[in-house]
């Protein structure tokens, strides 16, 4: 049976590449967090860290789904966080991105023991290194830019602004 794969975990952790991998290597559609909804074909990857929150919900209107979860070192997503400068303009606190990814890790773990062993997988950001759209240095990538040399979003990611600019 063909399902759905959610790629979701921390933001900045790699989801958006791993997503493109994946849909590539099996042929699936590609499906940005930004154009999800409900009905989306089942053999698609979603790649949507904000749907980390309702992966339970997705796992019961989904339900042969599968949820990839993204593990990339702690001080590599805030480096990246910081320079997209995430949130920025919401909150300056110095612990507000390394609280943010512990809970994240800390959630999935929970999510864990929820879903059954079947419905999930976990995905190391070094893994992906060895696929030809890995980029190591990507300090001049946009938001969510995945290939060089081809800008995707904003430099940073604040307040919104792109996602009101192409939903509005």
């Amino acid at each position: 049976m063909t399902h759905p794969i959610i790629v979701t975990g921390p933001q900045r952790a790699g989801s958006r590449l791993a997503s493109h991998i994946i849909a590539r290597q099996t042929g699936r559609k590609f499906i940005d967090e930004l154009e999800y909804n409900i009905n989306i074909p089942n053999n698609s990857v979603v790649q949507a860290p904000f749907l980390l929150k309702a992966v339970i919900e997705l796992s019961f209107i989904f339900p042969t789904a599968q949820f990839a979860f993204m593990i990339r070192n702690k001080d590599d997503i805030i480096a990246s966080m910081e320079r997209v400068e995430w949130y920025k303009d919401y909150t300056d606190n110095p612990d507000f991105y390394s609280t943010y990814v512990d809970h994240c890790y800390d959630y999935i773990e929970m999510l864990k023991q929820s879903l059954d062993k079947d419905r999930w997988f976990d995905i190391q950001y070094e893994s992906l290194q060895h696929d030809p759209l890995f980029v190591k240095d990507r300090a001049d990538f946009t938001v969510k830019q995945h290939l060089p040399f081809t800008p995707n979003g904003p430099t940073t990611w604040r307040n919104d602004e792109y996602i009101r600019t192409i939903k509005g």
